[in-house]
């Protein structure tokens, strides 16, 4: 008997388990960051853009994926620079490759679903604008919140995206 109060993941939680052998299987050396930090960012983005999926009414899971998968730029390439638009064919290849071997077992990720992770991955770096996309926001919120709760070097746009999250989750504002 399913439980009423499960949260369908099973395609998150796979595409977690690649993303961690794919960031495993490179090497730290000429690195713009460490793949501990990729990796711990990966995890981290996708919980809390699950969280404030639930908060913002967004698909929990599309918000996880993207949260997970934003930086697939920086795990393959290593390089920091304009990895946001530089990640689009990384991620839209990525999930077609997950659709094709993992996709009848575990759910397909549609192309509606894939168009929006791909335009999350190519405007999360944008912290200073603001758009309507309520994903693409919801990413470049969760990404200047976790570099917040991790203690990264934080400007006042990653605050002003920080005190977004705090204010939905009902905390008081930095």
């Amino acid at each position: 008997m399913k439980d009423v109060h499960e949260l369908p993941v099973n395609r998150l939680n796979l595409i977690l388990k690649l993303l961690l052998e794919k960031a495993k299987a490179k090497s730290n050396i000429d690195r713009d960051q460490p793949l501990e930090w990729s990796i711990m960012h990966m995890y981290s983005c996708s919980q809390l853009a699950k969280l404030l999926a639930f908060k913002r009414n967004l698909n929990p899971e599309i918000a996880g994926i993207a949260g997970a998968i934003h930086d697939l730029a920086i795990i393959e390439t290593g390089i920091f620079k304009n990895h946001g638009p530089d990640g689009a064919k990384l991620v839209k290849d990525f999930l077609y490759n997950y659709n094709d071997i993992h996709g009848l077992e575990n759910g397909k990720v549609t192309e509606d679903e894939i168009a929006i992770i791909i335009d999350a991955t190519i405007h999360h770096s944008d912290k200073i604008n603001y758009s309507n996309n309520e994903y693409v926001e919801l990413i470049k919120d969760v990404d200047s919140f976790d570099r917040y709760l991790h203690g990264k070097e934080t400007y006042e746009f990653y605050i002003e995206r920080t005190n977004r999250v705090l204010k939905d989750l009902n905390y008081p504002l930095l």
